[in-house]
């Protein structure tokens, strides 16, 4: 086997290259120094009336490198960035050469080169995962905002090109280079009929496609064909181009339309700036605070930003609630019952209340081509014709073929909306587990947020639901008579991934403007994250000096486990090992990690109170036969030691995910008590130190337990299942 080389310097990867030689030397990686944070402006410049609802400021000038304007709290960012970099390319050198767990030790690989590499690496690596402390510098008494623009990343977009029905106009596609070294653009057509793109870009753009290259000058023509033969047709723009002037028609001649590429971060600075976001978190003195406190506001790997006031968001338990919750955002009003009752996916929209959004993402594992994903469509669809950038992401593999069709002529009318499918892919040359990882690794932040530009008008939805009638109807509801929709049918296979099942969830809704902006700004980092390597940057960096108070305190986590070195895993076990009284945990999977499980086993010796509600058959739910017995080995382990509730009522899967401590600190999230989450699966959620909030909480969770039934440990799991689950692969993979 050839050694997979970094190397210092130059040789040092696609990823850490310039980062780390730059970082070695001192030299600075593009941060703007910014001022403290106000109510309703995260830009540090004169607060003034918003006409983009990405930041109050009439211009936010993209930072310029300057010596000058580099500090310490650049430095500390810059480092953690670089030592995350740094172990995933660890993480992939050792997948490429064997090494580790694979067998082989560095020193196996005969190239002296390597092995110098590979130390320099493993050093810098070395610090993720060890404990962060605040630098040393007074913060203010708000968080202050940084960007962060220095090229470190793969960019892919995607256009998707069809027919587009009447919407002949002009079509204008942003494509992102933003901290990018390289820029990719695929040509995705969305129906069968062939056709091409020509024009001419006022920079240098390579052309691949079907195993072959070609570099067009600036100015030149070009010639693109598009679908039939043409598969896989990516175009690389240079650095300096800006912008594309193409027309789009198909062969037949039965469709043409003009097609502009722009560069976004040139052609809207202040969305990039946005996007290039980061806060500076003022961390109290730990002496001050109690063990709960401390993991709260601890400096971690894990992305988070610093703490927010915890307002008071609108509880969304009822199912119903939640979809308009999502409804209301983008149309300003919820659908009336009557939509409901006739699950009519065409109802008509009043639209008069409309806000003005400039922004929206949504989020999901999966948006299903049903009522709901209609309904969310064709809102999505009427914002889009209004220019608001629309950003998509969902999960590939979960993506039937009428559920890609729905977005896809969605993205294909409006190049303004931007679809991602979210797809892992391993090393090359990894282990046969790393490829089986692809099937495993989905896409599981679900947030719905909406970025307006008329004050308490923005919004964001976060919690466990998806964008699926299996999370708003009781039955599946007939939906024979719309052409492009799902007939679901509760009879499916639950081994199908058009599988369905009726479920009984929880997310919270935020309105308030400074919560909304930030926790889009968050995601935004996922947006633009590294599409060869899933490496998301971080949101935060913590310095001493807090005045806030510790109460009633709030904070929004992103996670990507393989990307951050499982930090929320970490998160989770210092906040159970923290817990002195009370944990309670809603949640539908229970296959905690041994991390987590040694963590619950402190508690208990600690003689702390935990109870657990969830729905233990979970039969109906996609691969429900396996999970059913996995919860089973929980029921069996703690039963005994645990008050153990089962939700029982008929036909409703209970899939929120809820976790209490102490009264106090409160976790509404995507996140799953199994191996997935905290090994495989992006997670996002809402944590809070309020005891206010605690208590509404508390009154969901007694309405669960009044459905529930107490369970003891005795439970019959087949032993085809035991001793399935001994399999490390197959624990980790459920």
């Amino acid at each position: 086997m050839q050694p997979c080389k970094a190397g210092a310097g130059a040789r040092l990867g696609v990823l850490l290259g310039a980062l780390l030689v730059l970082a070695a030397c001192g030299t600075r990686l593009d941060v703007l120094v910014s001022c403290a944070d106000e109510p309703g402006s995260f830009d540090c410049v004169a607060p003034t009336p918003s006409t983009s609802g990405y930041a109050e400021a009439t211009t936010v000038a993209v930072p310029s490198r300057s010596p000058r304007q580099r500090d310490a709290i650049d430095s500390e960012y810059e480092r953690r960035f670089v030592a995350l970099l740094a172990a995933n390319r660890l993480s992939h050198m050792n997948e490429a050469n064997g090494i580790g767990p694979h067998g082989r030790s560095y020193l196996d690989v005969g190239s002296h080169s390597f092995q110098t590499d590979y130390r320099a690496v493993r050093d810098i690596a070395s610090a993720v995962g060890a404990p962060l402390e605040p630098l040393a510098i007074a913060a203010g008494k708000r968080p202050a905002v940084r960007y962060f623009t220095y090229p470190w990343r793969t960019s892919r977009n995607v256009i998707y090109l069809g027919k587009g029905s009447s919407l002949t106009r002009q079509k204008t596609f942003f494509f992102s280079g933003l901290q990018a070294r390289r820029v990719l653009i695929e040509l995705v057509p969305v129906d069968n009929m062939p056709g091409s793109i020509t024009g001419s870009c006022d920079g240098a753009m390579a052309l691949r496609a079907a195993g072959r290259a070609r570099d067009f000058a600036a100015g030149s023509r070009i010639r693109i064909p598009v679908g039939g033969a043409e598969r896989g047709t990516v175009l690389e723009p240079d650095v300096a181009l800006t912008r594309c002037d193409f027309t789009y028609e198909t062969q037949a001649g039965t469709y043409a339309a003009p097609l502009t590429l722009l560069r976004e971060e040139t052609s809207d600075p202040t969305l990039a700036a946005f996007d290039s976001r980061y806060e500076v978190c003022g961390e109290p003195k730990e002496e001050r605070l109690s063990a709960l406190q401390k993991a709260f506001f601890k400096s971690s790997w894990l992305s988070q930003t610093c703490a927010i006031p915890a307002g008071r968001p609108e509880l969304l338990d009822d199912e119903r609630a939640g979809f308009n919750a999502k409804v209301k955002a983008l149309l300003g009003r919820p659908l009336p019952a009557r939509a409901y009752e006739e699950a009519n996916p065409e109802w008509p929209l009043n639209f008069s209340r409309a806000p003005k959004l400039s922004l929206i993402y949504v989020s999901y594992l999966d948006i299903k081509a049903d009522f709901s994903g209609r309904v969310i469509e064709r809102l999505l669809r009427w914002h889009a014709a209004r220019g608001t950038k629309i950003r998509v992401m969902v999960t590939d593999i979960l993506q039937r073929e009428k559920d890609k069709a729905l977005l896809y002529k969605l993205a294909a009318d409006y190049p303004n909306v931007r679809l991602q499918e979210f797809a892992w892919t391993p090393p090359a040359g990894s282990a046969a587990e790393q490829q089986i990882y692809r099937l495993l690794r989905t896409h599981h932040v679900k947030m719905l947020g909406a970025l307006s530009t008329e004050p308490g008008r923005s919004a964001a939805i976060i919690g466990g639901r998806n964008i699926h009638d299996g999370f708003l109807f009781d039955a599946p509801v007939d939906l024979t008579g719309f052409e492009g929709l799902y007939q679901h049918s509760s009879g499916e296979s639950s081994l199908s991934l058009h599988y369905y099942a009726n479920y009984n969830d929880f997310e919270v809704a935020y309105r308030d403007e400074v919560t909304v902006r930030r926790l889009m700004a968050q995601l935004s980092t996922l947006w633009h994250r590294d599409t060869e390597t899933t490496m998301v940057r971080p949101y935060s960096v913590a310095v001493e000096g807090y005045s806030d108070g510790t109460r009633q305190r709030a904070r929004h986590f992103l996670s990507v486990p393989y990307a951050d070195g499982r930090a929320l895993e970490r998160s989770y076990v210092e906040l159970i090992d923290a817990a002195r009284k009370t944990i309670e945990f809603v949640n539908p999977y229970l296959n905690p990690t041994p991390a987590i499980a040694a963590a619950i086993d402190r508690a208990l010796e600690r003689g702390v109170r935990i109870t657990v509600i969830g729905r233990i058959d979970l039969k109906g739910d996609l691969g429900g036969t396996v999970l059913t017995a996995l919860n089973e080995l929980f029921v069996e382990k703690y039963a005994d030691r645990i008050a153990l509730y089962e939700y029982r009522v008929p036909d409703l899967l209970l899939h929120a995910k809820l976790m209490m401590i102490d009264r106090e600190f409160v976790s509404i999230s995507s996140v799953n008590l199994n191996h997935r989450s905290f090994i495989h699966d992006t997670e996002n959620g809402m944590v809070a130190l309020d005891r206010r909030l605690y208590r509404r909480i508390k009154a969901v969770f007694e309405g669960y337990r009044a459905k529930s039934v107490r369970l003891s440990s005795d439970v019959e799991i087949p032993s085809l299942y035991r001793a399935l689950f001994r399999k490390k692969l197959i624990r980790e993979a459920m």
